[in-house]
């Protein structure tokens, strides 16, 4: 079986094809037994299988998680800046002619891009709304109360747990490939050992290597 050549898909099937039709067939049993491949042997065989299949399946699902994590971090990033944005607005209304204010919540400077400068920037401008009862009086005139400045904040601050969130699935996902990919080596080491056996054992019967997936030419 040359795994090279194989998807993982195909590495499980032909796999499953040598250990499971082995078990399942009398004929193919006690010819290769002889030659240590004993049905206590290929059901370790088909032990490995399983936990490979296993590790095939959870890898898969880990990165779902990975795409899930990462659309709700883009999603809540988005919709956090949107309000940001809407009060950031909004103060440069409320004060453009207040110095301080324009100076302390970077009213007119450029927006961070990257995350932590994203991060930065916002939670310095709602803390610092918060803190101050004059700029936190003037903005519920225009409908901002604290209470919802504060729930903006919340929201701001939800983006970077959604953003450690995303980084622990990735990590994730990255072990599960590596488990994944050592088990499915460990498995056609041993799928391959044991067609050099069958190869051997059946060589006199080669409807029966046919029915374990092993070519036979000529």
């Amino acid at each position: 079986m040359n795994t090279s050549e194989l998807t993982i898909e195909e590495i499980i099937y032909e796999s499953g094809l040598r250990i499971n039709n082995s078990l399942s067939d009398r004929k193919v049993l006690n010819a290769v037994s002889p030659l240590g491949y004993t049905e206590t042997k290929l059901t370790e065989g088909a032990g490995l299988l399983s936990e490979a299949t296993t590790l095939v399946e959870t890898q898969k699902r880990e990165y779902g998680e990975v795409d899930a994590a990462q659309n709700a971090y883009e999603t809540q990033r988005a919709e956090a800046h949107s309000k940001y944005m809407d009060l950031l607005a909004i103060c440069k209304i409320a004060f453009k002619k207040d110095v301080k204010a324009i100076s302390t919540l970077d009213l007119t400077g450029r927006r961070a891009s990257t995350l932590s400068g994203w991060l930065k920037q916002t939670i310095g401008f709602y803390r610092a709304i918060l803190a101050n009862d004059e700029w936190k009086a003037a903005l519920a005139t225009y409908g901002q109360t604290e209470e919802k400045i504060s729930a903006e904040l919340a929201e701001i601050e939800a983006v970077a747990s959604a953003s450690e969130n995303k980084k622990k699935e990735m990590g994730d996902a990255q072990n599960a490939t590596q488990e994944r990919d050592e088990k499915l080596e460990e498995l056609a080491e041993w799928v391959n050992d044991y067609e050099v056996i069958a190869r051997i054992a059946l060589a006199d019967k080669p409807q029966l290597l046919e029915k374990l997936g092993i070519v036979v030419k000529g």
